[in-house]
């Protein structure tokens, strides 16, 4: 073997390592960003109303990755921001049957089924997106003490946060809905949760 053919076998036996050496570090940091998700707790039990009529509880989300917001149709501000957000996210899963998302009114006197189904047109291309009403002290209940958002002075003193619930109904974690690198970061812990199967 002369010198040129050392060389290159040389060269394709560093390629080889460092690549595989890359596929394990990727590896590593995939299950690492995993475990980096972390818990804030669980999902309480809820029943609320579906803009279909239909009853939706905490037992909705078993076996699905639920992403939640909190908002309300009359709202002007950062209400539609988030629901365009919502959209997006929507979309960018749209061939998996893995995920859902629920958006809850704090305006329930106003958004009445029909106003939400309504709403619920101007964004939602799929029946994974449930648009939900309830009475107003359980929507707060819910908002405060089971996903640890604000609710003070409904319906526009709501969290603008998205929560991300996994499988298995924990709450993992929070991203500001009206931001745009916070929703590429979710739409980043989705595809890790899904991985992860």
């Amino acid at each position: 073997m002369n010198s040129l053919n050392k060389k290159l076998v040389i060269a394709f036996f560093f390629i080889f390592m460092l690549g595989s050496f890359g596929f394990y570090v990727i590896d590593k940091a995939a299950k690492s960003r995993i475990d980096n998700i972390g818990f804030v707790g669980k999902v309480p039990s809820f029943s609320l109303t579906n803009i279909d009529g239909t009853i939706i509880t905490e037992k909705n989300l078993n076996d699905k990755i639920s992403i939640i917001s909190f908002i309300f149709t009359q709202c002007e501000g950062a209400c539609p921001i988030m629901s365009v957000n919502m959209a997006t996210l929507q979309e960018r899963f749209s061939s998996s049957k893995d995920i859902q998302f629920l958006s809850i009114s704090t305006d329930p006197d106003f958004d009445t089924l029909d106003v939400l189904n309504q709403y619920s047109t101007n964004y939602s291309k799929n029946d994974n997106w449930f648009f939900l009403r309830g009475d107003i002290l359980d929507v707060i209940k819910l908002s405060e003490q089971g996903f640890f958002l604000s609710a003070a002075l409904l319906p526009a003193g709501h969290s603008t946060r998205f929560v991300l619930v996994d499988k298995e109904l924990n709450i993992r974690k929070y991203y500001e809905g009206t931001v745009e690198s916070n929703i590429f970061e979710l739409q980043s812990d989705i595809v890790t949760l899904l991985n992860q199967g």
